[in-house]
C-alpha cells in the first residue's frame, strides 16, 4: 500500500510538471492563444534625445521646452536616484562629465550633488 500511494504520488507529480512543461512552451511559442496582439496607436517621428542637447544644456526644462517649441513627438530623458532615494536627472550614473566631480549620483546624499 505505501509503494502504491509513491508510485501514486510520483506519477501526479511527474504528470503536474509535464503538463505545466507543454503548456509554457505553447503559450512562450503562441502567446496571443491569451492575450490579443497589441495595435500601435501611436507613431512616434521624432524623439529629442535628453531635450535636444546638441541645442541646449541638456536634461533642463529650456531644453525640452525648446523641442516641444520645435514640434518633437517624444521627449527622452534618464533618471537616478541618490544615496537618500531622490530622483536626479542625469543622462550619466556619474557626475564627472557634467559637473567636473567623479562621483557616482548613487553615493551621494540630494543635499550634497555638486552644483
Amino acid at each position: 500500500s505505501c509503494e502504491v500511494d509513491g508510485m501514486s504520488a510520483a506519477l501526479y507529480l511527474l504528470s503536474t510538471l509535464g503538463g505545466y512543461v507543454v503548456t509554457s512552451a505553447l503559450l512562450l511559442k503562441c502567446p496571443t492563444l491569451l492575450h490579443k496582439k497589441k495595435r500601435q496607436h501611436f507613431i512616434c517621428k521624432h524623439i529629442s534625445h535628453r531635450g535636444g542637447a546638441g541645442e541646449n544644456l541638456e536634461n533642463t526644462m529650456a531644453a525640452f521646452q525648446h523641442a516641444v517649441d520645435l514640434g518633437t513627438d517624444m521627449l527622452e530623458l534618464d533618471c537616478h536616484l541618490t544615496k537618500d532615494e531622490q530622483v536626479v536627472v542625469s543622462h550619466d550614473g556619474n557626475l564627472k562629465r557634467s559637473t567636473g566631480v567623479n562621483v557616482n549620483i548613487s553615493d551621494v546624499m540630494y543635499c550634497d550633488l555638486p552644483p
